[in-house]
């Protein structure tokens, strides 16, 4: 059962499907490597599917043998065109703005690539808001596992059994993750899963329907 919701410490956030819209951008990523392996193109619905996971988790299963220069290939484009697709939710930039004045430290936890995540949170502005960042990679283990989680809460000093820390995402991959850290699970509806994938798992978070929604229930408690 998820505990009542208290006023949090800090608040970690998912980024793609949660504060970036980034579906679109990441379906022409998936097709761009899938091209070059002369397979099929994808649909935007396989490509919110893949999107759950990160892309070392997603590879191996497509490419087989060649998954390593696979990812090679997908991170070498991403690399060269990230910045320039980059589009967020258009409450993104005022939510971040307004929540950073409500005394409570933030993050991002992602299964984005670690690197791309900095400079696309450097690109943003965002770093000013930002204090503990994880991405793909950096932990031992990507999400659903906890580690990530937990990495960006040790990076600024916070434990889930002292602190209360949330955990923002937009699929039922990120619910797992915050349930396993520790952390109170918040489902944000405006991205790439819905209620329905989370009552699949036995997963009961808070559910918003946007940015606007979670700004009101954060200064409920803040």
């Amino acid at each position: 059962m998820t505990k009542p919701l208290r006023k949090p410490d800090a608040i970690f956030f998912d980024w793609d499907g949660t504060l970036v819209d980034s579906l679109p951008a990441l379906n022409g990523y998936y097709n761009h490597v899938l091209a070059v392996y002369s397979k099929p193109a994808i649909s935007i619905e396989e490509a919110k599917r893949n999107i759950r996971r990160s892309a070392r988790e997603v590879f191996p299963e497509v490419f087989g043998d060649q998954a390593d220069e696979a990812l090679n290939v997908f991170y070498d484009y991403v690399s060269k065109t990230h910045l320039e697709h980059l589009e967020v939710f258009v409450e993104s930039h005022d939510f971040m703005a307004e929540l950073a004045t409500l005394n409570i430290q933030l993050g991002i936890v992602s299964n984005k690539k670690h690197s791309f995540l900095l400079k696309e949170i450097s690109h943003l502005g965002w770093d000013k808001y930002l204090v503990s960042n994880i991405g793909a990679g950096e932990a031992a283990k990507d999400k659903p596992e906890p580690d990530p989680l937990l990495l960006a809460a040790s990076k600024i000093g916070l434990s889930p059994e002292v602190n209360e820390i949330w955990y923002v995402g937009d699929t039922e991959t990120d619910m797992m993750a915050a349930v396993a850290a520790g952390f109170q699970p918040i489902f944000i509806e405006h991205g790439l899963g819905d209620r329905s994938d989370c009552e699949k798992h036995g997963l009961a978070p808070y559910f918003v329907k946007d940015l606007l929604q979670l700004m009101e229930l954060v200064k409920k408690y803040a």
